[in-house]
C-alpha cells in the first residue's frame, strides 16, 4: 500500500459511526499483541493546554535520554505529525505498513479514523523501541481510544471548560467526570488549577489527586524569538520556547507529572528540554519583512481568554491588527468572541478547511453582534486572505489568524511559501 493509498483508506473511516466504549479498540489491539502495554505512558487530558503539556513532557524526556514517542491530535499539515519518535514524524512507509496491519486486525471495519491512528501510534512506539510515550487524548478521556492503557506512569487533566458539549456533557461536572476517566487505580493522578466543582469530581475518581495550583511565573518574554523565562516556585529560572500566558501552568504540571512518575530527569534535562520545545500554532509569531503574522489555534471560550491575556501583554496590542477568523459550526462562537471583542477592529472571515466549517457570511453576522464597530471583510479562502494582507501596503503590519486548528494549519502552509 502506498502512502496515498493509506491516506485514502484512513479518510474513508472519517464517516464511520462512533460507537461508545473501548471494547472494540481493546479487542483490536489484542489481535496485534497489545502494543499499548509495551511502553510506559504519560496520559494527558484537558479542554486546553494538553497539547502544550505533552510537547513539554516529550521534549524534556528526550533531553533526559529517554527514547520518547509522542501522540497528539489534530495535525496541522500532515497526519504523520500526530505520531513521532524523538521529534521525528512517522515515515510514510512505516505509516502505510502499520495501517495495513491495523486494517487487517479490523476485518468488519468498525474502527474510526482516530481509533485506527491510535492503533498505528501504539504499534510504532513499540516497534521503535520507545522507553516512554506521551499520549494526548483526542476528546474527553473515559471513552477516548488512548484510554486503553492499563497503568500510566502519571495521568493529568490540564483544564476543564466548555467544548464538545454534545459528546462530553453540558456542565463542568459532567465534563470533569469524562476527563477523570483517564485516572487509574494506584497510578499518580494530577490536575492543573481548576474550578472547585471540577476538582471535587476528579478527587472522587482519584482520592490522592495532586493539584498543581501554582504556575511557573513569567519573568521576561522575548517576543521576537518566541520564548519566555519562567521562575518555578523553588526559584529556578527556565527558558521555555513557547509564548502564552498559560504556558507557565503547563510547565508546572509537566514537572509535577514527571516527579510523580518516579522517572529520573536531571535539572539539566529540564533546562535543555524546555528550551527546545516545539509546538506550532500556539501564539506563534512569524516575521515577514515589516509584517508579523501571529497564528493561534484557539477555538473555545477558555482558549480565547488565554489568547486575549497574551495579546494584551504583547508588543503588538497597541498597533492596528487584522484578525483573520475562521471557525467550525459546532463551537461556542459567541463565547469565543466575547473576550476578544475589545481587540477586534478589522476582521476577515474565512472558511477553515474542514467539512464542519462555518460559512464566512454566517460568521460575519456573529462578529457584527460581538464587535459592532469592527470593519468586516468576507473572504472565503484563507490563503487568499493571508496573501492579500501580506501584499497590501496599507494593510495593518500585524495579522492574527485564529479560531480553528484547521485554519492554523492552512495558515502555516501558506506562510511556508513566503519564506
Amino acid at each position: 500500500m502506498t502512502f496515498a493509498d493509506a491516506l485514502a483508506a484512513l479518510e474513508a473511516r472519517q464517516e464511520a459511526r462512533v460507537e461508545l466504549g473501548l471494547d472494540r479498540v481493546s479487542a483490536h489491539l489484542a489481535r496485534l499483541g497489545d502494543p499499548q502495554e509495551k511502553v510506559p505512558a504519560f496520559h494527558v487530558a484537558g479542554t486546553n493546554g494538553k497539547g502544550s503539556t505533552c510537547a513539554i513532557l516529550a521534549s524534556v524526556l528526550r533531553a533526559a535520554g529517554y527514547r520518547t514517542g509522542l501522540y497528539i491530535s489534530p495535525h496541522l499539515s500532515s497526519v504523520r505529525e500526530r505520531i513521532s519518535v524523538d521529534g521525528a514524524p512517522i515515515g510514510e512507509k512505516d505509516f502505510s505498513r502499520l495501517l495495513v496491519r491495523a486494517l487487517a486486525a479490523d476485518p468488519i471495519k468498525r474502527l474510526t479514523y482516530f481509533e485506527l491512528l491510535t492503533s498505528v501510534a501504539f504499534q510504532h512506539f513499540a516497534a521503535s523501541g520507545c522507553q516512554v510515550m506521551v499520549l494526548e487524548t483526542g476528546m474527553g478521556g473515559r471513552l477516548d481510544a488512548t484510554n486503553v492503557i492499563s497503568s500510566p506512569l502519571a495521568a493529568a487533566v490540564t483544564s476543564i471548560d466548555f467544548d464538545h458539549q454534545s459528546f462530553l456533557g453540558r456542565t463542568l461536572a459532567r465534563i470533569a467526570a469524562e476527563k477523570a476517566g483517564i485516572f487509574k487505580r494506584d497510578c499518580p493522578a494530577l490536575c492543573g488549577r481548576l474550578p472547585r466543582a471540577a476538582v471535587g469530581v476528579l478527587r472522587r475518581a482519584a482520592p490522592r489527586l495532586i493539584e498543581v495550583r501554582r504556575p511557573w511565573k513569567t519573568v521576561s518574554v522575548d517576543w521576537a524569538r518566541g520564548r519566555q523565562v519562567l521562575r518555578s516556585p523553588e526559584g529556578r529560572l527556565h527558558t521555555l520556547s513557547l509564548l502564552g500566558s498559560r504556558q507557565g501552568a503547563n510547565a508546572a504540571l509537566a514537572r509535577a507529572m514527571v516527579d510523580a512518575s518516579g522517572l529520573s530527569v536531571s535539572e539539566g534535562a529540564w533546562l535543555k528540554g524546555l528550551a527546545r520545545v516545539k509546538w506550532p500554532a500556539r501564539f506563534q509569531a512569524l516575521r515577514f519583512g515589516s509584517k508579523t503574522l501571529v497564528i493561534d489555534g484557539a477555538h473555545n471560550p477558555e482558549a480565547a481568554r488565554a489568547l486575549a491575556e497574551t495579546w494584551k501583554a504583547s508588543p503588538w496590542a497597541a498597533r492596528p491588527a487584522r484578525w483573520i477568523l475562521g471557525m467550525l459550526k459546532d463551537k461556542d462562537i459567541a463565547g469565543f468572541l466575547r473576550p476578544l471583542a475589545p481587540h477586534l477592529r478589522e476582521v476577515v472571515m474565512v472558511r477553515p478547511p474542514s467539512p464542519r466549517a462555518l460559512e464566512p457570511v454566517e460568521l460575519s453576522r456573529l462578529v457584527r453582534r460581538a464587535a459592532p464597530k469592527a470593519r468586516l471583510i468576507v473572504e472565503r479562502d484563507p490563503a487568499t486572505a493571508l496573501s492579500s494582507w501580506r501584499r497590501a501596503s496599507r494593510a495593518p503590519a500585524v495579522a492574527v489568524c485564529v479560531g480553528s486548528l484547521y485554519l492554523a494549519g492552512a495558515a502555516l502552509k501558506t506562510s511556508r511559501r513566503w519564506s
